[in-house]
């Protein structure tokens, strides 16, 4: 059979990869964080002092689906040596790599021993089972003597990923004490001393908090590939850091709302309680005057900006609000974030402190320069859900609209008065809670009176919206109506049930896809399309090899984990480009969603997701798993990396912005995920998300909300856990009442990989529910719906109406033209 792939034969740098490490360096640029500085950053170029784990083996991103097999990435030492800069502490560096190294074998070869190839449940686990870098050598004073420098920067490293969480100890969340002594060290040693966290997520600053010396801290999350040259430019002033926290940064992990109930950490990994409610990251802080180490929205800059307010108006319910932002500094260009958040009145029902609204980044401001800003939102945003109506509702009252450039910095511009209580929407209520969640409540605040313009809002503007809640129609495109009733319940089952992973070899074969659909109807004018993982680029085999009969082998690892399989496995599975010709395909590991958070940039966004599109569309993608937009609830869930932010208004935004870059073209789809709650990866598969339906659908779900009606998603991914008692996949109320019947999708839902595995979520159920796609998929799932069929679990229809949705979704991709409608 012809082999069908878009896979190149020429390993030369192409076009596009030297366009896309553009737009990853510019993204890894404003997504740096300057969380502290004295003055002694920027430093000239010159002898610079480099020390710790991060520095030539720099995390460039998490671990498990996220993963992104790029060409080379490049660490920070390659970086600040490619910026010119001369690094003077080659020996401790060397020392540290020789220890490395040691240690890392030691851990690979530990790793083979636990490791069962042969059993799922220990690949998916072992996933999580990052190597923990090593402290390294002391730094002697004889290191400093030969540094030749007063510089110095210390690069923490933290590693995490899918399947585990993080742990409130040592040597993770928090320091070792090898790390705050060498950090001492260094700053009482150096005159310039910079610390630089290269983590997926925050780390334990109260240590730091004692150690006097430090003179600037960057949080740098994971850059991606262009990550060492984005550090360099900011070290050295050729560019001004812009980023800003997308989450709060405790000052202690006990700070944090029921802190020691979250996870593995009470001893209950069956049940997660979200006691917290609404009151998430910066909400609970501000809401309850805790004092954060850094607060939401923050970040410096190597020069002031002043924020000021000017007119507001209202048009209907749209309230926008103009600002100047202005570049006070002498020196040093930047760009600045205008932030608006808005104090709601306390009414009836209990509510945050204030809430992001809207925002919007500069350009480049130059000394002196201005720009004006539009900052517009609609108040029917803002609404808080009524549990007892089910109703979304406006109180009667002031809306204050506080203006700066981070949530702990605002002052009041202009304050929007309600006449009346207002129902925005009327809902019918979703996933019942189990039982009662005592959750955390506010006392009314007593907002500062505030001379500032004054805007009337009739209530009567506010039109409610009244959900109707009728089982979706199959869908009415002639074509795909054609093709789906004359199926046969077997034929549908296997349209609905992927294959990929460890199925047979699909029709169209692009090496390190994750999944495909079935290659069963090619011939009757149905392609098989393809997954592949994201979210910081395309996760895909960049180099194969392929025999003479077409069969295509990887000859690297797809994944990290691969690397534990035993010799003769590897042998196996990969394939000689000493004996075969090797084809290849070369993407972008782009930063961690975290970082791209980070730099509240919206095009920038879209310019991200664009050239993932370019991608996709090279090698033959139809759907791109991701973006992930579940909430940074607590700093140790394991892919916080893949997570935008706690704010459910800044996830949704951000993550539209790449939606809309990646299906710019018919064809080409995202896959939002994880549909919903899944705020932890200990016991994924089975653990119960506990909540209320008011913080459900307030946090938990806005952000999916956002990409679905703004940037008009095409396909979402169900997690692995349950809601309220009962598995996403399964879930009628959030795969058909919220998606479909209030959002107007009318794309693919698919499952996360195995989540319908014995003892998960039920197949057939997950057709009832509305989950149009098995992934990946074998004979056991199909089995499970056709013998739903026969006990009524699901009725035909209902399987009709979700191959429906997949074959649609196959027909309009952009491989179903290319090899089938043009011929």
């Amino acid at each position: 059979m012809e082999l069908l792939t878009k896979a190149s034969w020429s390993d030369a740098v192409t076009p596009r990869e030297k366009e896309n490490l553009q737009v990853a360096y510019q993204a890894a640029c404003e997504g740096i964080v300057l969380l502290k500085n004295d003055g002694a950053l920027p430093f000239a170029v010159g002898n610079v002092a480099l020390y710790g784990p991060g520095v030539s083996m720099t995390i460039k991103g998490g671990t498990g689906s996220g993963e992104v097999n790029e060409r080379h990435s490049v660490t920070i030492l390659e970086g600040m040596q490619n910026r010119g800069f001369a690094v003077t502490s080659k020996g401790w560096l060397n020392r540290f790599e020789e220890h490395y190294n040691q240690q890392l074998a030691l851990y690979k070869e530990e790793r083979k021993k636990r490791i069962n190839i042969f059993k799922l449940n220990d690949l998916m686990s072992m996933m999580f089972d990052n190597f923990r870098f090593p402290d390294g050598p002391d730094v002697t004073d004889e290191d400093v003597a030969a540094s030749e420098t007063d510089a110095c920067i210390y690069v923490l490293a933290r590693q995490a990923g899918e399947g585990g969480d993080r742990k409130a100890e040592a040597g993770d969340y928090l320091l070792t004490e090898a790390e705050e002594k060498t950090i001492r060290y260094l700053a009482r040693k150096y005159e310039k001393f910079v610390l630089a966290i290269n983590s997926g997520s925050a780390v334990d600053t109260k240590a730091l908090a004692d150690i006097p010396g430090i003179n600037a801290i960057l949080y740098i999350c994971q850059l991606g590939t262009e990550g060492g040259h984005a550090f360099a430019d900011v070290i050295s002033g050729r560019v001004t850091p812009s980023g800003k926290l997308s989450s709060t940064w405790a000052k202690q992990y006990a700070d944090l709302p029921f802190a020691m109930e979250y996870g593995a950490l009470n001893g209950d990994l069956q049940n997660e309680y979200y006691k917290e409610g609404i009151y998430v990251g910066y909400r609970y802080y501000d809401s309850f005057g805790v004092e954060p180490a850094y607060p939401f929205g923050f970040g410096l800059s190597y020069t002031d900006f002043a924020v000021a307010g000017g007119e507001a108006t209202a048009e209907g319910t749209k309230i926008t609000l103009k600002c100047t932002v202005t570049n006070t500094g002498s020196v040093y260009s930047g760009k600045e974030v205008a932030q608006l958040y808005v104090s709601s009145p306390n009414g009836a029902l209990h509510k945050e402190y204030q809430a992001l609204a809207a925002f919007a980044k500069t350009g480049l401001l130059a000394p002196g320069q201005s720009e004006q800003l539009t900052l517009s939102f609609d108040l029917a945003d803002l609404a808080s859900y009524r549990e007892a109506d089910g109703c979304y509702v406006l109180e009667k009252g002031d809306y204050l609209l506080r203006l700066g450039n981070s949530s702990r910095n605002t002052a009041v511009a202009a304050v929007v008065e309600l006449t009346g209580e207002a129902v925005v929407s009327q809902h019918e209520h979703i996933c019942p809670v189990q039982a009662p969640v005592q959750e955390l409540q506010s006392t009314p605040y007593n907002f500062e009176a505030a001379e500032v313009q004054r805007i009337i809002v009739d209530s009567s503007a506010v039109k409610t919206v009244c959900y109707t809640y009728e089982t979706p129609e199959i869908c009415a495109d002639a074509r795909v109506q054609a093709f789906v009733n004359g199926l046969s319940g077997q034929e549908m089952a296997d349209i609905v049930v992927g294959s990929g992973m460890f199925g047979g070899a699909p029709r169209f074969n692009l090496p390190g896809s994750v999944g495909n659909t079935t290659s069963k109807f090619w011939d009757k004018g149905l392609v098989n399309v393809t997954m592949c993982d994201g979210p910081a680029g395309l996760r895909i085999q960049k180099r194969s090899t392929v025999d003479k009969k077409g069969k295509v082998k990887p000859v690297d690892a797809v994944l990290s984990i691969y690397d534990a399989f035993p010799g003769f496995v590897k042998k196996m599975m990969n394939g000689d480009p000493e004996k075969h010709p090797v084809i290849y395909q070369y993407t972008t590991a782009f930063p961690v969603s975290h970082a791209l958070a980070q730099s509240w940039n919206t095009q920038l966004m879209q310019q991200v997701g664009s050239a993932i599109y370019k991608e996709m569309k090279e090698y033959g993608c139809t759907f791109w798993l991701a973006p992930a937009i579940n909430i940074h609830r607590n700093p140790l869930c394991g892919r916080n990396f893949e997570y935008y932010s706690e704010d459910p208004f800044l996830t949704g935004a951000m993550a539209a912005g790449v939606t809309c870059g990646v299906q710019q073209e018919e064809g080409y789809y995202v896959t939002v995920k994880h549909f919903a709650c899944n705020n932890q990866e200990d016991n994924r598969n089975f653990v119960s998300s506990n909540l209320s339906e008011r913080a459900l659908r307030e946090i938990y779900l806005r952000g999916f909300e956002r990409c679905v009606r703004q940037g008009r998603a095409k396909a979402i991914m169900t997690s692995y856990n349950k809601v309220n008692g009962v598995y996403s996949p399964n879930s009628y109320d959030l795969c058909t009442k919220v998606l479909r019947n209030e959002w107007g999708f009318d794309g693919v839902v698919m499952t996360d990989w195995f989540s319908t595995n014995k003892g998960q979520a039920d197949n057939a159920l997950a057709m009832k529910a509305g989950n149009d796609l098995i992934m990946p998929g074998t004979g056991a799932n199909k089995k499970e719906i056709l013998a739903g069929l026969k006990d009524g679990r699901v009725t035909k229809q209902d399987l009709r109406r979700c191959c429906a949705n997949v074959v649609n979704a196959i027909f309009n991709s952009a491989l179903q033209k290319e090899y089938v409608d043009k011929k």
